[in-house]
């Protein structure tokens, strides 16, 4: 008889399923603990890179010891017994706080970002490499004086000797990008020098722009763009009889000629990455400021009777800060101030006797030549009806995660082959490229007593070119812009010309004697910002390019309302020195949020209301906003927003008939003047078709503005906008892009007040970079503060403890004496020489 035996698998199921979860749970766990554990070690090897600060340390190469006091801003005030050895104690502190930022600074400049971070920066790579900074650094290096190059040898033996030290424990973003650093060179310090001028003297993109506006226009038209002079103009410089176009026989500046055939006379440039790579690299639009404030004004002036000094310069913003504040001090040298991590001295400062800060002058010093190339040889180019060989140069660019990218460098007598692009070969030249162009006049600044002394440090400036302004303990004032600014044979440099001639070729450079400058002026006033700074009848074209003047315009409105017809100095009596300048006023004016070019269009607008009432709700209630603003760009008023979205909407309207819808988006530096003339001028040759005058074109802009607000913030109230909210402040740290960490090293986002045009420059992606007010009564009572802090590492304390007073228009005691130094010190270190 046959039997059935039925089976169940449920037991078995049942293990599984039991085994599994304990799998899942032992994964869990696992996880769990490689989270853990990976946080844990995270943040000891983060606080494992922080630097000694107190103590002593051993510190091969020094020839004796150095101190290094730290205030309460952890800025080292360093004390040698020889510039040799205080070189070298700045290259190690530096090292300390900023190592990974001087690296990427380098590789900036040599071109050699994408073999850290891959293919996506190769193209800023190419166009380093084609501008040569690796050659140049090098030329410029060999051309030092050798006093020169053996301080910048000293500084690097700092850097090295930190590097040695301290190889396992290195800034964290080598540890996340797995590399280690190079040892650093005196060449390593010149090239950063370069990343600063291309920053600043970047135009030749600008050009390529202009020459496609001014194909689509007449000349009357074209003119129009570029105002010579505006109401708001404050030019410093005093008059000059130097010959126009002309180079005198004397000047020994005369552009050296230029051998095609010899390599070390090419010459270089950079790109940027992300944040603080573009904070060293040339960007341009309404996002990036680069421009910068200073002033000085005499005792005549100041509560004091001494001189007050102010600067901050504008520049991106970046994590770390872009400078480095320090004090150095040895027999001989006693200075103060900002330095650019990766370069000796101090930039920006005081020293005992005389103080002086930069703003940009931006004169015109790079030209675009079209070369015509041999088509039986692409490697010879035209000149003067012959053939002529290119130098060229084979490079490869290393790409991490990729093959290396090749590239061919040409180089003709005008400089580097930057473009191939339109079937058209474009050459550059630029004043940094030039030989003999890279000198490095910072050590006799910092030592100058006076102004003798001063400009005779700065004649070796060669760019890019600075309004320094100068004051000292004696109550003297000055102002000087030095560098290299070429003379042309012909024309103004601001578009390509074709370079198989000479006719377009530089011939010179204008002289030292006949460069913008001031001392002691009646005013007992000096101020930039960027715009013109030379005076009408000036024999010397420098640019028509200047920052527009509200910056300037408000500064000096600010400060001829401080003091007129008043007596100050210690002298007078407490009524009256209370209306006299001190340190407190200088950083109320560098907060000032008073918008020039808003208090203009805000009622033009309201004006043109009035002839052509607005028809929708949201235009009234924008007119009405318009009608009781307090003239101040604050975080929570909605009409800096309506003023910014309606400028830009009335630019393209009145330039898209004449050069089409996309060149109408083309923004420069005098654009708003250009408007407002053609508005206040009611200039019929810019008038839209259409228009029935520019009071309808005001009103139909302001339209279009509040559309584009509308889509953007999704709100069709105007009274609820913020403008602060619009341009969010956020300092961006390189590794900002990399998912789950690269947000842990930023700082913000913040709302801001203050517009682009505002004293207190502001905009989403750059403002000012630090700030100082020197006092000349009391040089310790002077103050300076960076954005953030003087640490580039995250776990430090002094990462961001300076931020909020930035933010806040704050700032901190530049302790100078010795005893307000020792007074002030919280950490001691002694850098020993060691074996």
């Amino acid at each position: 008889m046959a039997t059935s035996t039925i089976t169940t698998h449920r037991p078995i199921e049942a293990h599984h399923r039991h085994r599994l979860a304990r799998v899942l749970v032992w994964v869990l766990v696992l996880i769990i603990l490689i989270v853990v554990g990976t946080g844990v070690w995270s943040r000891w090897r983060i606080r494992a890179a922080l630097p000694q600060l107190d103590g002593t340390a051993q510190a091969p190469g020094l020839a004796a010891p150095v101190d290094v006091l730290r205030d309460a801003r952890g800025v080292p005030h360093l004390r040698a017994q020889s510039l040799d050895d205080l070189y070298f104690a700045q290259g190690y502190v530096t090292a300390q706080d900023r190592l990974w930022q001087m690296d990427l600074s380098r590789r900036l400049a040599e071109g050699g970002l994408a073999e850290i971070f891959g293919s996506k920066l190769v193209e800023r790579d190419v166009e380093n490499r084609k501008l040569g900074f690796r050659v140049a650094a090098e030329r410029g290096a060999d051309d030092l004086p050798p006093e020169i190059r053996h301080l910048l040898s000293s500084y690097a033996r700092g850097v090295n000797a930190f590097i040695d030290a301290h190889r396992d424990r290195l800034p964290i973003e080598f540890v996340i990008l797995g590399y280690k650093p190079k040892p650093w060179r005196e060449v390593d310090s010149v090239a950063v020098g370069l990343n600063m001028a291309k920053m600043l003297n970047t135009s030749w993109p600008a050009d390529l722009e202009r020459e496609q506006v001014r194909a689509r226009l007449s000349p009357e038209l074209y003119a129009d763009l570029f105002p010579e002079d505006s109401p708001l103009e404050h030019p410093v410089a005093e008059p000059v009889q130097g010959p126009a176009h002309a180079v005198p026989a004397e000047d020994a500046r005369a552009v050296p000629a230029r051998d095609p055939s010899k390599p070390d006379d090419i010459a270089s440039s950079d790109a940027g990455l992300d944040p603080m790579l573009d904070a060293l690299e040339s960007t341009s639009g309404d996002d990036v400021v680069l421009g910068s404030n200073n002033w000085v004004i005499s005792g005549a002036h100041t509560a004091s009777g001494k001189p007050l000094l102010s600067n901050d310069p504008h520049i991106a913003h970046s994590v770390p800060s872009v400078w480095y504040m320090i004090h150095l001090e040895a027999p001989g040298m006693d200075v103060s101030g900002v330095s650019l991590p990766g370069a000796p001295t101090v930039i920006i400062g005081h020293n005992q006797r005389i103080a002086w800060g930069m703003t940009n002058t931006g004169p015109d010093v790079q030209d675009l030549y079209i070369e015509r190339f041999n088509p039986a040889n692409p490697n010879q180019y035209l000149h003067n009806g012959q053939w002529v060989d290119a130098e060229v140069r084979d490079e490869a660019i290393k790409v991490r995660g990729a093959a290396d990218r090749d590239v061919t460098v040409r180089v003709t007598r005008h400089g580097p082959i930057i473009s191939d692009e339109g079937g058209r070969s474009l050459a550059i030249s630029w004043t940094a490229l030039e030989p003999h162009a890279l000198q490095f006049p910072f050590v006799a600044i910092n030592q100058a007593q006076n102004w003798e002394e001063f400009t005779k440090a700065i004649r070796n400036f060669t760019g890019p070119e600075q309004n320094m302004v100068f004051a000292d303990v004696d109550g003297n004032i000055g102002y000087y812009a030095p560098a290299w600014v070429p003379i042309r044979r012909n024309g103004d440099g601001s578009v390509p010309e074709p370079g198989a001639t000479d006719d377009y070729d530089w011939i010179g450079y204008v002289p030292f004697e006949d460069l913008p400058h001031a001392y002691n002026p009646a005013s007992g006033l000096i101020a930039t910002a960027n715009s013109r700074v030379v005076p009408d009848g000036y024999p010397y074209y420098f640019t028509d390019a200047f920052a527009a003047p509200f910056r300037t315009a408000r500064i000096f409105d600010l400060l001829d309302a401080g003091t007129p017809g008043r007596q100050c100095g210690p002298g007078q009596d407490a009524a009256s020195r209370s209306a006299c300048f001190t340190v407190d006023d200088m950083l109320k004016i560098d907060m000032d949020i008073h918008p020039l070019d808003d208090a203009w269009l805000a009622p033009a607008l309201v004006r043109a209301a009035a002839a052509h009432p607005p028809g929708a709700d949201d235009a009234r209630k924008a007119i009405e906003l318009l009608q009781h603003w307090n003239g101040e760009a604050t975080a929570d008023s909605p009409v800096p927003l309506i003023c910014h979205d309606a400028m830009i909407a009335l630019r393209e309207r009145i330039l898209r008939p004449k050069v089409g819808d996309e060149l109408a988006k083309h923004t420069w530096s005098l654009s708003t003047i250009f408007v407002e003339k053609v508005v206040d001028q009611r200039l019929a040759r810019w008038l839209p078709p259409g228009d029935a005058d520019f009071d309808a074109t005001l009103m139909a802009s302001l339209d279009d503005a509040l559309d584009r607000i509308e889509h953007r913030l999704k709100d069709r109230d105007p009274g609820a906008w913020r403008w602060g909210d619009t341009i969010p402040l956020t300092f961006h740290h390189p590794l900002d892009p990399l998912p789950l960490i690269g947000r842990y090293f930023d700082v913000g986002p913040f709302p801001q007040a203050g517009t682009a045009n505002t004293v207190k420059a502001t905009t989403p992606g750059a403002g000012p970079s630090m700030r100082m007010v020197v006092d000349f009564s009391d040089l310790d009572g002077s103050v300076q503060n960076l954005t953030l802090g003087e640490s580039g590492e995250v776990s430090s304390p002094y990462y961001a403890d300076q931020f909020q007073a930035w933010y806040t228009g704050h700032s901190f005691p530049m302790l100078f004496s010795d005893a307000a130094v020792d007074r002030g010190a919280v950490h001691r270190l002694r850098l020993e020489p060691g074996h």
